[in-house]
């Protein structure tokens, strides 16, 4: 007799796995980044250089009037008077419900029916 997973196991662990994975998009701040960084204190953020580059920065912090923070290729920084657009990673909620419905209803389709879900005659 071979042990199956019980449907609720599946679908908490589908669950689990989306919350944990939430959707994660960029989003546009237009508070000042003297003020964003250290009150928010974001893991990471991105900016858009007026020359139109994007840069990535892990842990950033606020010296002066520039914006530090690691990147692939170590500490850069970057001037305030530099930056067009600074970006910060928000959880988005309707991509991740969107997410979770995708993962529920697949689990759905392919869970293999069990004798507590077939029609008695």
């Amino acid at each position: 007799m071979s042990r199956r997973t019980p449907l609720a196991r599946r679908v908490i662990a589908a669950l689990l796995m989306v919350l944990l994975t939430a959707c994660q998009t960029w989003r546009p701040t237009f508070v000042s980044p003297q003020t964003l960084i250290p009150v928010e204190q974001p893991s990471s953020v991105r900016a858009t250089l007026r020359s139109g580059t994007r840069v990535t920065l892990e842990n950033p912090t606020m010296r002066n009037d520039s914006i530090f923070g690691v990147t692939d290729a170590g500490v850069v920084g970057v001037a305030s008077q530099d930056l067009g657009l600074l970006e910060v990673q928000r959880l988005s909620i309707l991509r991740s419900i969107g997410l979770g419905w995708l993962a529920l209803s697949l689990l759905f389709q392919t869970a293999p029916a069990s004798s507590e879900f077939r029609a008695h005659p």
